[in-house]
């Protein structure tokens, strides 16, 4: 069990707080030290979750703070998920097929005089559509009527075959694991999640819930990355941007410097 659960004691929010000023840090010091803007490290202290991007966001912020505070950022994101993330609802059972062609109660069964009197009209316009037929295709003069071609005959229609639409992208999980000491920017949904921090050999990060990332290496490095069920070591020696998403793991044009 985690420390911050074994005590009632103040929240997540006040326990950032308290260890800043314990500190004697500004928040203007904190947002140069974390690259986090000082907006939303306001909202991690005040707990206003709301004002946040999300909460794959909310667990990377409480990571990073927390390691610059001295806390167990690990930890405090823990905490997070399991205090404030709401549960997935299930999916409500599918209703029971109605039967649309189940006869009320006491309702007649449906006369067949009508059936009788459509068989008739349909008959009786048949036998006048061959009737126009004969006139206009008969005897002319004792030799039969050609009918001319006006025009060159029109070939059917090709069906179209619809193509499949593209595969659409799924929310995958995400991980990467400094090799050597490298500085990284990683961006999902325009937002950083690691924002232009120097991560040590072993230092892995993770998230999950977006569809698409981007990953900067800041002047080269070697990381380990796994998404969308494939792994990959990426080494760069200069500035080098990748992208990944459920469909693999690929270098792209250099994104840099901004993060994002």
């Amino acid at each position: 069990m985690s420390p911050y659960d074994q005590q009632a004691g103040p929240g997540i929010g006040a326990t950032l707080k308290d260890a800043r000023r314990r500190l004697g840090m500004d928040i203007k010091e904190a947002e140069d030290r974390t690259k986090i803007r000082t907006r939303y490290l306001r909202a991690l202290e005040a707990e206003e979750w709301e004002i946040l991007p999300g909460p794959a966001y909310v667990r990377g912020f409480l990571r990073t703070y927390g390691q610059l505070l001295g806390l167990d950022g690990e930890a405090l994101a823990d905490r997070y998920r399991r205090n404030f993330e709401e549960p997935a609802v299930a999916a409500p059972a599918p209703p029971e097929p109605v039967l649309r062609n189940r006869r009320a109660a006491g309702s007649r069964p449906p006369s067949r005089s009508g059936w009788i009197v459509a068989i008739g009209v349909a008959v009786v316009v048949l036998l006048a559509i061959l009737a126009v037929i004969g006139l206009t295709t008969g005897d002319n003069g004792g030799e039969t009527a050609r009918i001319k071609p006006t025009g060159k005959a029109k070939k059917k229609d090709e069906k179209q075959v619809a193509k499949p639409d593209k595969k659409k992208l799924e929310p995958i999980d995400v991980s990467i694991e400094p090799l050597t000491t490298t500085r990284v920017c990683l961006v999902a949904g325009g937002n950083a999640l690691v924002d232009s921090q120097v991560l040590a050999v072993g230092a892995t990060e993770e998230y999950s819930g977006e569809k698409a990332y981007r990953l900067d290496l800041v002047g080269g490095g070697t990381v380990r990355m796994k998404a969308g069920g494939e792994e990959k070591k990426l080494e760069a020696s200069g500035d080098a941007s990748f992208e990944a998403d459920q469909e693999g793991i690929r270098e792209i044009d250099y994104a840099g410097p901004d993060c994002p």
